[in-house]
């Protein structure tokens, strides 16, 4: 998969009350900070001997049988056996090339990834099974399971089996797929020690080191680019760290091998750090800051429990800072915005909630989960999950600060605003600027998206379904990838442009326990050479009858078409000349659109694969050289 390089973000410089004509400074979050060299042996022999004898993974092996019959006997482990039990009397999920290459065929991954995903599934189920029975049951399946997966064609996700050299066994690539089939297969062997029989553990570490380690070694000694996550800044580089690292912990016996994977994690973590803005704002959203920041806490995890906690990736300041994307990122109620590729309602991460407060006192109070059970889709987090205590972490006491009226990412240009506990008005807006090079990048810049109760009533649509278009140069000819499908303007007909150089500059702030402003320019987003002006404007109130509204002021050289959208799952409808009521499940929302020019409300029903969604386009009846339009958002009690 071809991501998409961050190149800018631009810091706003803000004062406590109003600022004005900030200056921008440049950070860009695309290029690494440290590049391929070999190991520096001698950082390695240090490292060395900061490691124990023997390696070990996560949690548990199942010949501790106080803790796992401890498991057992909560009975919440009777649908995983129950499953398992199902699955002995079927023969395993058969690897099928048309499934694999339907990438190439059809333009999707989705039967490849799932058939990938599915047969790496039914071995940890085993696994899991035979650590809570200790019974032999299960182990002849999940030696079965090995040999399987060893000998299958690719572990790599067809998106990034680049020319199908993984397929057709011509090189092996080491991406996220990869490791997780890795650090998978690792856990399976330290679980079940003994119990797999000594050829079945040759041929698993062999096809580790064939199609993981000995890539991500040699790509370090060479400087070759094949293994591109090593200097990689988004969710790529702590995801495949922590399982080319995480695997190499768990069973490579000969501490200078191990140690190896410690000196990589040590230097190449700094990439994927770097990746988030200085703020900690994490670009791709909350589903991708959940899969890669939590993969970063299990790499912390594992060079933190390997090396006695002489090595600690939380060390940095800034990853506090990204540890609190959480909790200044929600807008109201949990719910959080579905900023470029991430799914509606996508909820944090227990896991991370639970890590972070006890490893840096991050403050999460206000979320209803922060301590996580049973088993995720990831067998490291699983484990831990089963055994908390296992955690190098300690309870940390946190004055709750409740939650705040507002979060400011200065650098990204993201501003949550939220009524405070004591409003009567429920409602939250979280508003967007910063540019549209950003990792997993959608061109939204000056969208908002508009919480009412637990719903979000008006807002960024998020994701849709990856195809082999979504990061290529087809990308924004998907409508919801592009302007067209977010609550931004269409200016002369033509939609923003990706790239850096649309951005969003910041005029002026103004911040009370009242009422929130926030005046961006926005011009540079579109390739209308007659657009003189672009401002808009958000006026948050947070009063018991409070409002949001949206003013945008505009001019041009000469007459020009105008128009601006609204997105919502909602139901709506035409209250008025200029009057929309969206309803939701429980919660309503009126908008009160002012113009002084006259205009017309459109509707279109959108979906390209994802949830659908209607655009309601407010189109200015005939071209203008200058105007303003306003709209004013108010929750119905």
């Amino acid at each position: 998969m071809k991501l998409f390089r961050n190149i800018l973000f631009f810091i706003v410089l803000i004062g406590g009350s109003i600022a004005k004509g900030q200056n921008l400074a440049v950070y860009d979050n695309s290029k690494p900070v440290v590049l391929l060299q070999p190991l520096d042996m001698l950082r390695v022999k240090q490292i060395e001997a900061m490691l124990p004898e023997k390696p070990s993974g996560f949690g548990e092996t199942y010949k501790n049988r106080k803790e796992w019959n401890r498991l057992l006997n909560t009975r919440k482990y009777d649908k995983l056996l129950k499953s398992a039990d199902s699955s002995l009397t079927e023969p395993f999920p058969a690897w099928s090339d048309t499934d694999y290459l339907a990438y190439w065929t059809k333009g999707t991954s989705v039967p490849g990834k799932n058939m990938l995903q599915k047969r790496l599934l039914w071995l940890t189920r085993y696994v899991f099974a035979e650590c809570l029975t200790d019974q032999g049951k299960y182990t002849k399946a999940a030696e079965d399971a090995i040999l399987e997966l060893c000998r299958q064609k690719s572990w790599v996700n067809p998106t990034h089996d680049y020319n199908k050299v993984n397929f057709e066994g011509k090189k092996y690539l080491v991406e996220l797929s990869a490791v997780s089939y890795a650090h998978h297969i690792a856990q399976a062997l330290y679980l079940l020690g003994d119990k797999l029989g000594p050829k079945v553990k040759d041929e698993a570490i062999k096809a580790l080191r064939l199609r993981v380690f000995d890539p991500v070694l040699n790509s370090v000694a060479t400087g070759n680019s094949e293994n591109f996550f090593l200097t990689n800044t988004n969710n790529f580089n702590a995801v495949c760290l922590s399982g080319t690292v995480g695997a190499a912990e768990t069973i490579l016996d000969d501490k200078r091998e191990r140690a190896k994977f410690i000196a990589i994690a040590e230097r190449y973590h700094k990439n994927g750090v770097h990746g988030f803005l200085p703020d900690g704002y994490c670009t791709e959203g909350l589903g991708y800051y959940n899969y890669g920041f939590g993969h970063f806490v299990l790499l912390r995890e594992t060079v933190y429990r390997s090396t006695g906690g002489q090595i600690d990736l939380f060390a940095d300041p800034k990853v506090k800072l990204i540890a609190e994307f959480l909790p200044k990122t929600v807008i109201i109620h949990g719910v959080f915005p579905s900023i470029g590729d991430c799914r509606p309602y996508t909820q944090p991460s227990a896991f991370i909630l639970y890590y972070v407060n006890r490893n840096l006192g991050v403050d999460v109070s206000d979320f209803k989960k922060t301590a996580f059970e049973g088993r995720s889709t990831e067998l490291a987090e699983s484990i831990l999950a089963v055994f908390p205590e296992k955690i190098s972490s300690e309870q940390i006491m946190v004055k709750s600060k409740g939650n705040e009226l507002r979060s400011y990412f200065d650098q990204a240009g993201v501003l949550t605003v939220r009524p405070g506990k004591n409003s009567a008005m429920d409602m939250g807006v979280a508003i967007k600027g910063g540019n549209n090079n950003e990792h997993h990048n959608h061109n939204d810049i000056g969208s908002f998206s508009i919480v009412v109760g637990d719903e979000v009533l008006m807002g960024d649509p998020g994701i849709i379904p990856y195809t082999s278009k979504t990061f290529g140069p087809e990308r924004y000819t998907y409508k919801t990838i592009a302007s067209y499908g977010h609550p931004v303007p269409l200016i002369a007909g033509k939609e923003q442009i990706p790239g850096a150089a649309a951005q969003a500059n910041v005029i002026s702030t103004s911040f009370n326990n009242d009422q929130d402003k926030l005046l961006m320019d926005i011009a540079s987003a579109y390739p209308v050479k007659e657009l003189k002006k672009l401002e808009r404007e958000f006026t948050y109130n947070r009063k018991p009858n409070g409002f949001l509204t949206v003013k945008d002021n505009f001019s041009f050289s000469n007459t020009q078409t105008y128009e601006t959208a609204l997105i919502t799952r909602g139901k709506w409808k035409q209250v008025g000349p200029g009057a929309i009521e969206i309803t939701g499940k429980k919660d309503k929302l009126l908008v009160t659109i002012e113009s002084q020019d006259g205009f017309e409300i459109k509707s279109e029903e959108l979906s390209e694969g994802g949830l659908p969604y209607t655009r309601l386009a407010i189109r200015l009846n005939k071209p203008v050289q200058e105007g303003t339009i306003s709209m004013v958002f108010k929750p119905i009690r």
